[in-house]
């Protein structure tokens, strides 16, 4: 509920604070005299249309903050908390300040919020029923929310939810698995290729190494065999004396130190000679064998040059070196062979899509059966309540749809509108294009009292409720905004005596002036006052004596 309000510098009120009570609360005064400035600075305070024109003249700024009481609303509770706006004694503020240039600023418990999320916590805390608000129970994205509250099938709307979030999640599975299908051909196609590429290529472990060394060995084979036949020559030549002189000295060392067995350094020396000329004789062995073995192929050097340049090829073409390309080769074939059980994938992925669609259909089903079972019931209440609120050619009517696919969601298949006819034979339209601002108001009060049960409490303001109506009419709105008010906090501004008799609480506007302006003041009036200002409404501005008594009839009576 709204506890109070204070008002700075917003159109004739300089500076304002209103505190309400629970229950029924009037506004009443003359034409121009402000009534429905509260209208205005509770619409700029819970984010809705800011205009520079609401500034008293010659101020920079001026601001309305509200303070909510919000106690019995849990919902909003957890709202808050989970914004980070939460705060202490069950108390939220809400304050919007506007400046000359056109701009305005935001604060909820005094942090600075957007403008939107102002408007959105705005709406939980309390609905405005005016010539120019579209919000509340004029908003169509509500009417469902407000139709299952009313009818309180929980558990069925919980199985909604559940069969949308798998199908949901299933239909994200499935769009993605296609995503890859529709690649998948190409994919495969790369695949095969680059096996077949590799497969052809067919190489040998440490091919590569082997073939440049055999390259090497090649490409500068005369070099080669140039040294190993002087080698050769050298070693074997009958006619030099190296090898001859080292056997006959290392002999001759060996005569010397036979009866020294303590010179080892010389025994060494002997040994390691004789060890040279045994090596000597297989490195003569070993040359004369690729001497008689080797035979120079041009060709054989184009043929590994090719096969060089293949292996560097297909390498580059992977960027990864020769000797990983048959460990690439094993991982494109394991890719290969999964890409034959993705289609059986696909098919098992779609077959629960379409279970799961199923599901949340029938269930959807089962929820649109018992909407429209609950939407009967909630026509017959409320037209039942707008006979006697001269709305006796109205026709209030639930409409339910079933949407495209595209547009289901976790609050099952359903398009649910409130719809409306004010005059008698024509066809029903959603409630917010009634031009008549007083017929909405009244149209408004009916549907809140029904519902009132049903939703979260939030205080609910009505402007021209009483437009055009007078008599038993204006008793029976009167009635009713009382029995509105044992449930939730109502806020009217009324000329009627028959609903400002009803009040639990009752504000008059007025004007005052000084030398150079005008104000608009907001006062509170006690029992006496309050009987005088409805026995003005009765006689006008002479109040006459029986004028006086029908008041105090009306006050006491209620």
């Amino acid at each position: 509920m709204i506890k109070n309000i204070f008002i700075k510098n917003i159109v004739l009120i300089e500076s304002l604070k209103i505190d309400f009570d629970e229950g029924l609360t009037v506004f009443s005064g003359e034409t121009g005299a402000g009534k429905s400035v509260l209208l205005n600075c509770l619409s700029l305070a819970t984010g809705r249309r800011s205009d520079v024109s609401f500034l008293r003249k010659n101020v920079s700024e001026g601001s309305v903050t509200v303070e909510f009481d919000i106690q019995n609303n849990d919902f909003l509770k957890k709202k808050l908390i989970s914004l980070g706006l939460s705060s202490e004694n069950n108390i939220v503020l809400l304050r919007r300040i506007l400046y000359q240039n056109g701009k305005s600023k935001a604060f909820i418990n005094d942090s600075p919020v957007t403008v939107g999320l102002l408007q959105n916590i705005g709406s939980a805390l309390v609905e405005i029923h005016g010539q120019n608000e579209k919000i509340g129970l004029l908003d169509p994205s509500l009417h469902m929310r407000l139709l299952d509250r009313y009818a309180d099938y929980y558990d069925l709307l919980e199985q909604v939810k559940d069969s949308f979030k798998n199908y949901e999640k299933l239909s994200k599975i499935y769009l993605e698995a296609l995503e890859i299908s529709d690649n998948k051909a190409k994919h495969e196609k790369d695949l095969k290729n680059n096996i077949n590429l590799i497969r052809q290529l067919d190489l040998k472990e440490n091919e590569e190494e082997v073939l440049k060394s055999k390259k090497l060995f090649l490409t500068h084979h005369e070099k080669i065999f140039d040294v190993i036949n002087k080698i050769y020559f050298l070693l074997s030549d009958d006619s030099n004396s190296v090898n001859s002189d080292l056997a006959s000295n290392a002999n001759k060392l060996e005569a010397i130190i036979e009866d020294s067995k303590e010179i080892l350094e010389l025994k060494q020396i002997s040994h390691s000679v004789n060890q040279i000329l045994i090596e000597s004789k297989e490195v003569i062995n070993n040359i004369k064998s690729i001497r008689e073995n080797y035979h120079y192929n041009p060709k054989e050097l184009e043929e590994i040059e090719q096969r060089l340049f293949d292996i560097n090829n297909l390498s580059r073409k992977f960027n990864i070196e020769p000797s990983g390309l048959n460990k690439l080769l094993l991982g494109l074939e394991k890719d290969y062979a999964g890409l034959s059980n993705q289609s059986k994938e696909i098919e098992e992925i779609k077959s629960k899509l379409e279970k799961s669609e199923f599901v949340f259909f029938e269930t959807s089903k089962k929820l649109s059966l018992e909407r429209n079972k609950i939407s009967k019931k909630l026509e017959k209440e409320i037209n039942k309540e707008l006979g006697p609120l001269k709305l006796v050619d109205a026709n209030f009517k639930v409409q339910i749809l079933l949407k495209e696919k595209k547009m289901w969601n976790a609050n099952g298949s359903d398009l649910v509108r409130f719809l409306v006819s004010i005059n008698r034979g024509s066809k029903e339209s959603e409630i917010h294009k009634i031009a008549s601002g007083g017929e909405l108001s009244r149209l408004m009060l009916a549907i809140n009292l029904v519902l009132a049960k049903s939703i979260n409490p939030k205080a609910l303001v009505f402007d021209e409720v009483d437009s055009g109506v007078s008599g038993a009419v204006a008793d029976a709105v009167g009635v009713r905004l009382q029995e509105l008010s044992r449930l939730q906090q109502v806020l009217v501004v009324t000329h009627l005596p028959q609903v400002a008799s009803r009040g639990k609480t009752h504000y008059k506007s007025y004007k005052f002036y000084n030398e150079t302006d005008t104000f608009t003041g907001i006062t509170k009036l006690n029992k006496e006052k309050r009987v005088e200002e409805i026995a003005k409404m009765i006689s006008g501005e002479v109040i006459t004596e029986d004028a006086l008594k029908v008041a105090n009839q009306l006050i006491n009576d209620k």
